[in-house]
């Protein structure tokens, strides 16, 4: 069931992006040859509106091929290639626009179902994000949401004073909110400190639902907030896992897949926030300045009209050979951050 919500997280945020440049293309009247959702062997496929819509077997990825896009020597240029700077940014940016407004209406979604945090982090309070199945928190029946207050009848200081339980086998008992009640869970702790509990831990936070329409107000600020975030955890990620240090700042297919299982069992909310942090960071990466990637491509956009000042022109085995060379980078980076999740689930 979790390969399956991944699939789809997956499968809706790369057809949005691609839908984004199939009508930007469209409405410049420019035609578009395939739209496809995954690589390799086709599965599925169908004729509308002049393009071929397919269905490919691996599920990382799509492409809308946009006719002219891709200049050939000797070819003149057509389609896309005829358009104007402003014409072809709109092309480029067209994906990452319908991601950060796909992103805004889930996370509208989120704060009016879920809430807000507002006001100050209680650390006195540790509420439990999620539980591992099979662990010794689902036998003694912790819920994700509860909040434990208390270890033995003495009130928290901090969310580390539940993980100091682990250093010393013994008794314990846990007080724990759970909506109106207070319930007092016990249990007998008898492994070691290198053992789990089996729960994921956050210091208490109010949370205050918001209208929708506010929602969506809310929702670009918060992305605004997060987008030095989304840079530092890439350079510290991309950086870890170069160096063998993986950070967990960054994680592959691999990666995704087990925080989606993972939000799928805590509930919609967790997997509505999931998939509206996947669609921010795709839209965020896809503008970074590296070749075949929608940033790479708008920099030689504004690169060529630069040089067709000065009468020059960038040719097209020029862009090609340049568009190849981020293409490795970043299957580079696919195989990298895959060993590393890999590596992480294995305990290494």
């Amino acid at each position: 069931m979790s390969l399956l919500w991944f699939i789809l997280i997956i499968g809706i945020a790369i057809f949005v992006h691609e839908l984004g440049h199939y009508w930007a293309a469209k409405v410049q009247g420019v035609g578009v040859k395939t739209f496809a959702l995954g690589f390799g062997p086709r599965l599925l496929a169908f004729r509308w509106r002049d393009t071929e819509w397919r269905l490919n077997l691996i599920p990382l990825g799509g492409y809308a091929e946009i006719d002219g896009m891709q200049e050939l020597p000797g070819v003149p240029p057509h389609g896309y290639a005829r358009l104007s700077i402003p014409g072809k940014l709109l092309v480029l940016v067209g994906g990452v626009v319908m991601n950060l407004l796909l992103a805004w209406v889930l996370l509208a979604t989120v704060f009016a179902t879920e809430g807000v945090p507002r006001g100050q982090v209680d650390n006195s309070r540790a509420i439990i994000t999620q539980v591992t199945p099979g662990s010794l928190a689902e036998r003694i029946g912790l819920r994700p949401g509860d909040v434990i207050t208390a270890i033995n009848g003495h009130r928290l200081t901090s969310v580390g004073d539940i993980t100091r339980v682990r250093q010393k086998p013994g008794a314990y008992t846990f007080t724990v909110e759970r909506g109106k009640q207070i319930l007092e869970v016990p249990f007998t702790w008898t492994g070691t400190p290198q053992d789990r509990i089996g729960i994921g831990l956050a210091p208490y936070q109010e949370f205050v639902k918001l209208p929708f329409w506010q929602g969506l107000l809310e929702a670009p600020r918060l992305t605004v907030r997060l987008i030095p975030q989304f840079f530092s955890s890439l350079v510290r990620g991309v950086g870890g896992a170069i160096s063998g240090n993986p950070s967990g700042d960054v994680a592959g297919p691999v990666g995704i897949a087990v925080a989606t299982g993972e939000a799928a069992r805590q509930g919609l909310g967790s997997l509505l926030t999931l998939a509206a942090g996947l669609n921010l960071s795709l839209a965020i990466f896809n503008l970074l300045p590296i070749p075949i990637l929608d940033g790479g491509r708008i920099l030689f956009v504004l690169l060529g009209g630069l040089l067709s000042l000065f009468g020059r022109r960038i040719r097209p085995e020029q862009e090609a050979y340049v568009n190849y060379l981020g293409l490795a980078f970043l299957l580079f980076l696919f195989v990298l951050f895959t060993f590393n999740d890999i590596r992480r689930l294995m305990g290494g």
